[in-house]
């Protein structure tokens, strides 16, 4: 039983999720199936290796995009690296602030986390958008010197540097505070 509601809350709700996010920002129409199942071979690996963390986190970061790289092979850039991250930062969000309103009280956990399934899918109010900033990022990530820009591709390169460093530390933060959460 405790497989089976892993299974429906925990794996089918978040490789839905990257499926989704993936699929709307690079507006894929192909092959999306094929994406789905390769996801959930990389999340199923990734609980082999849950005991180290930061493992976890950064296998299933790179595992999305090699499931990009066998689908969708010329259409897969370094930045769609960005573009899984960004998506998973939203998961991670979400997890932190769980893990702050149950922190005291063990009581409501499966409440919560029912509802912070529901709030995965959030970010889809905005879908339509998603190709938009995709495709914009696209453009000053690749550089053009023939072409005046108000940002520079080697400035937005560094911000999303920073961004995604951040973010690791975000996750090592969230990490610390999950081993530090009473039994």
């Amino acid at each position: 039983m405790r497989f089976l509601m892993t299974l429906l809350f925990g794996l089918l709700p978040e490789v839905l999720y990257f499926t989704l996010f993936i699929t709307f920002t690079k507006n894929i129409k192909e092959k999306r199936i094929k994406l789905f199942c390769l996801i959930s071979i990389v999340y199923v690996l990734c609980i082999v290796v849950q005991k180290w963390q930061i493992l976890y986190y950064l296998f299933l970061i790179f595992g999305i995009y090699i499931c990009l790289k066998i689908s969708y092979k010329q259409k897969v850039q370094i930045i769609d690296m960005f573009i899984v991250s960004t998506s998973y930062f939203w998961i991670v969000l979400l997890s932190f602030l769980l893990i702050f309103l149950v922190k005291k009280d063990m009581s409501n956990y499966m409440f919560i986390y029912y509802i912070e399934r529901a709030l995965l899918f959030v970010p889809f109010i905005f879908k339509s958008k998603f190709n938009k900033v995709y495709k914009k990022y696209c453009k000053l990530w690749n550089r053009n010197d023939n072409e005046k820009r108000k940002i520079k591709s080697i400035t937005l390169r560094n911000i999303s540097l920073i961004l995604l460093n951040s973010f690791i530390f975000f996750i090592n933060l969230a990490i610390i505070n999950i081993s530090n959460f009473p039994k």
